[in-house]
């Protein structure tokens, strides 16, 4: 038999993966979709420096995302360790979609994609280290 208690908080923990962790999963599946998707022929440019700038926000978002979701998976680890998984994950997505693009014809793996990638997250959760108030137990 089910108390009122156990399905409340049953639903709490539903409504709360849901706002946690689903985000990250959905832009990650958003940013894969859209990594991964074939493009008509754009033209060579070399090294664009805006393509960049954009991997780096794509991925900064994500390494937030991901800290915000290691934040509810992991309630053990100190703030510092979650925003270290949200960059982690983040750069390793980053990685991850440039070997899928590597095993497609019609995109390109670029290694400064990556780096970009990374940068954004490192950016990012430095950010939110300096900005997130830290919880310390009141004395007394």
């Amino acid at each position: 038999m089910t108390t009122t208690y156990d399905s409340a908080s049953a639903q709490n923990r539903r409504l709360a993966f849901a706002s946690q962790v689903l985000p990250a999963l959905a832009y990650t599946s958003a940013i894969f979709y859209g990594g991964l998707i074939r493009l008509g022929a754009l033209p060579e440019v070399g090294f664009v420096a805006t393509d960049k700038l954009l991997h780096a926000l794509a991925f900064g978002g994500l390494a937030a995302l991901l800290a915000r979701a290691a934040h509810w998976l992991l309630p053990g680890f100190g703030m510092r360790r979650k925003v270290l998984v949200g960059a982690l994950g983040s750069s390793f997505l980053g990685l991850l979609l440039e070997i899928c693009q590597a095993f497609t014809s019609y995109r390109s793996a670029d290694p400064l994609d990556w780096l970009a990638d990374t940068i954004g997250a490192i950016v990012m959760v430095l950010a939110l280290l300096a900005i997130v108030p830290r919880f310390r137990p009141a004395n007394g």
